[in-house]
């Protein structure tokens, strides 16, 4: 359940420091500060098993049995495929707002960097099965990118050799096996590559697993997708990637959407569910219908009032209540360190 918590106790805590003038303060001050935003974003959405939390730079995070399985982020590059954080990874974005709500969240703030200035927001529509993501990006300035794209990064240790399903908006599914070893000097997975992907299925464990999907403004012919080895660049995820764009020249002014569906599944019943929701948007997309209208369908078959009601009888998940109760203890250590410092 994604509830806002209140930092009364934090400022509380604050003020009290304040008055031990025989410690660094500011370091302090900052512990204490990471530590509020920490328990006020340790909120989690559980479907089945599959926890789905956010950064404040709207980044989704999909944890199963204890292991971050699945992140969902975009990514920009600049001319020459210029790689600078503060632009092209989005949890290095500037946030200047982030709000959580039982069933919606909303985030926003702005980038900036040799190639761009843009602001962001992002909203999310947490449904009973399954949750749907809207991020829009606007030009403050001409900013010009050599690609812009979403990534569904998966883990190396976890995945290595297994397979996934990519989506194609023709209705047709492709396997794509992630290699165990790397290939230097080759980073797309073979069989990966097509100019018409819509999404795809990511097993877990069992019956567990994914249904995702990315629809931009390049409908109604899907995006070109691909699956990347990142060791290639040092990592060790691969990255399940829609590309929105490539040498995109956006002139001030100029908006670009993407929403990116999910639906975590726990039996080939659910999968089909989350299969059948995208083939519906993907015809409703080739039938000419805006953005808005399939926002609105998937909104719609998420049930939220549902999930609402729902999430409010379960009560706070027992991920929230570990973040909890690190962030309380972590706030005791620091005040028995500063009171031995102060008799000191």
């Amino acid at each position: 359940m994604l509830r806002r918590l209140t930092k009364v106790k934090f400022i509380k805590y604050i003020s009290v420091f304040s008055t031990m003038g025989s410690c660094k303060l500011l370091p302090c001050l900052l512990t204490l500060l990471t530590l509020a935003a920490l328990l006020a974003f340790a909120q989690v959405v559980e479907y089945d098993g599959v926890e789905v939390f956010f950064s404040t730079k709207g980044v989704v995070n999909i944890r199963h049995e204890g292991f971050t399985k699945t992140m969902g982020i975009f990514k920009t590059w600049g001319p020459n495929w210029q790689w600078i954080g503060a632009c092209s990874w989005q949890d290095d974005w500037i946030s200047l707002k982030a709000d959580m709500g039982d069933v919606e969240a909303s985030f926003e703030g702005a980038f900036q960097c040799d190639f761009a200035k843009v602001s962001w927001k992002e909203g999310a529509w947490l449904g009973l099965d399954s949750f749907l993501i809207e991020l829009n990006l606007t030009a403050d300035e001409d900013s010009n990118f050599a690609g812009l794209a979403w990534d569904f990064d998966l883990p190396v240790p976890l995945f290595a050799g297994k397979r996934v399903q990519l989506l194609l908006s023709d209705g047709t599914e492709v396997s794509v096996k992630l290699r165990e070893e790397h290939i230097p000097g080759t980073w797309v997975i073979d069989g990966s590559s097509h100019p018409n992907g819509v999404g795809w299925v990511i097993p877990y464990d069992g019956d567990k697993g994914l249904v995702v999907a990315a629809f931009g403004d390049t409908w109604p012919n899907g995006m070109s997708v691909h699956a990347e080895d990142n060791r290639q660049w040092g990592g060790n995820t691969y990255s399940l990637r829609s590309w929105l764009f490539f040498d995109l020249h956006m002139p001030k002014g100029v908006m670009i959407r993407l929403l990116i569906y999910v639906h975590p599944y726990s039996s080939q019943d659910e999968m089909e569910i989350g299969l059948s929701r995208i083939r519906e948007v993907v015809r409703m997309l080739q039938e000419g219908e805006s953005s808005d209208a399939i926002k609105s369908f998937l909104i719609s078959a998420m049930n939220l009032e549902e999930a609402a009601a729902a999430r409010k009888a379960r009560g706070p998940p027992l991920m929230l209540i570990v973040y909890a109760a690190i962030a309380v203890v972590a706030v005791a250590v620091i005040a028995f360190a500063l009171l031995r410092r102060r008799r000191a």
